[in-house]
């Protein structure tokens, strides 16, 4: 499972006047996202008790933990994320999110870059 966190050693850019910690390096994946084009960006909650359902679809999917604590499985590997947390999840992957404690939420950032054509539907169920 490929989970980063921000970190690392700041790269300084734009003359000194910016420092950027890069959780995906520039052109890192652009072989593999080549031919896709960015679906959303959005951030989203799981209320306590509540989780997402094994699913999978056309794109290479990310989640960014913003809040609370999460616990992700991607094809069949389960992992606890935290906030700082970046997961990459492959294209076409079956996974599922839930909060660690059932008692607590979360609150995530999620993007994707998707293959889908224009008339297709979003989630696949497993």
């Amino acid at each position: 499972m490929d989970v980063r966190n921000a970190d690392v050693e700041p790269i300084v850019e734009h003359g000194g006047t910016c420092l950027s910690w890069f959780l995906v390096g520039k052109e890192e994946m652009r072989a593999q996202t080549s031919g896709s084009y960015l679906e959303f960006v959005s951030e989203f909650e799981l209320q306590p008790g509540a989780e997402l359902e094994p699913h999978r679809h056309d794109t290479d999917e990310f989640y960014y933990l913003l809040r609370g604590a999460a616990r992700m499985t991607i094809e069949g590997e389960e992992r606890d994320i935290d906030v700082g947390d970046l997961v990459h999840i492959p294209r076409d992957a079956v996974h599922s999110i839930k909060p660690v404690d059932p008692d607590e939420g979360f609150r995530a950032l999620a993007f994707a870059v998707s293959f889908m054509p224009e008339d297709a539907v979003g989630d696949v169920p497993a």
